[in-house]
């Protein structure tokens, strides 16, 4: 029994020491392209540049809590039609921003690290028109939507240095996105897929 014991104790000990002496905390940031997903009953999506920061905590000497917000540019689509009163022609600029919140669990595996958790998702959403004959605004449509998210990915950790590390990175975040009712045309004309994912590269500095 004392053989058991021991050993194990001095297993715990030994871990302890580790991640004390190793940097616990992390900061960084990623340059990114951001693709969201539609279909042809969802009018935006596509691919745009972003950047997200990450900061996060070691928690065991495999495992660690982050924040990592992130950002992608506005997605936007253009139609023109004939209003109902006046009978003359508005055109009409529907776009979306989002802007991404997760919290996260990351796996240490060597170079490559899992990471997996949830995010909450602000988008603003608007419409501007205009009416063709004089330029003038013809309505503004405008608002904050906010959605839960999945979040899984993976990144390979590539020292440089004991601290600094340059880091691939791939997100997919899933929503509880589709199409929208016809009643709401700023949320059907502002709608996307469920599916949105993240890929870059960036650097991490422990401390």
């Amino acid at each position: 029994m004392v053989r058991l014991v021991v050993p194990v104790v001095a297993l715990v000990a030994f871990s302890r020491v580790v991640v004390a002496q190793e940097p616990r905390a992390y900061v960084g940031g990623t340059f990114n392209f951001v693709t969201q997903t539609h279909s042809s009953e969802e009018p935006l999506g596509g691919t745009t540049p972003g950047g997200s920061a990450v900061f996060g905590v070691r928690v065991s000497p495999r495992v660690a809590i982050e924040f990592e917000p992130s950002f992608g540019g506005a997605y936007s689509w253009e139609y023109t039609y004939v209003t109902g009163v006046s009978g003359f022609y508005a055109h009409v600029i529907a776009s979306r921003r989002d802007t991404f919140f997760p919290v996260q669990a990351r796996i240490r595996m060597g170079v490559l690290e899992p990471v997996v958790g949830v995010a909450f998702v602000h988008g603003k959403i608007s419409r501007h028109a205009t009416l063709v004959i004089n330029g003038r605004t013809y309505f503004d449509d405008s608002r904050s939507d906010n959605d839960p998210a999945l979040v899984t990915g993976l990144d390979a950790a590539l020292k440089l240095t004991s601290r600094v590390c340059v880091v691939p990175t791939l997100r997919m975040l899933v929503l509880p996105r589709g199409p929208k009712p016809v009643s709401d045309p700023l949320g059907e004309q502002t709608s996307t897929g469920s599916f949105v994912f993240r890929y870059g590269i960036g650097a991490r500095v422990a401390f």
